[in-house]
């Protein structure tokens, strides 16, 4: 993706490696390296298609075909109005 900023103008965007939390309903998936354009203003993210159809595709196959992880993390949960 070339040119500017959909979110805010800014022409300058630079490729970048990230962590991307993919969610579908109550399960997630936290993908690390993924390639991106950053805004360098606003710090927005851009992925190209091709790169979130591999994604949800790894997310399906972990979910339904048995497909392990890398790694297996826990994250408690707590509502805000408890805390």
């Amino acid at each position: 993706m070339a040119g500017k900023c959909p979110f805010c103008g800014h022409r300058n965007m630079t490729a970048k490696q990230v962590e991307y939390l993919y969610r579908l309903g109550e399960q997630f998936m936290m993908v690390t390296d993924v390639p991106c354009l950053e805004c360098e203003f606003c710090g927005e993210h851009y992925f190209e298609a091709a790169v979130l159809k591999r994604i949800e595709a790894d997310f399906l196959a972990i979910q339904h075909s048995g497909k392990k992880p890398t790694k297996t993390i826990q994250v408690p949960v707590e509502a805000y109005s408890n805390l």
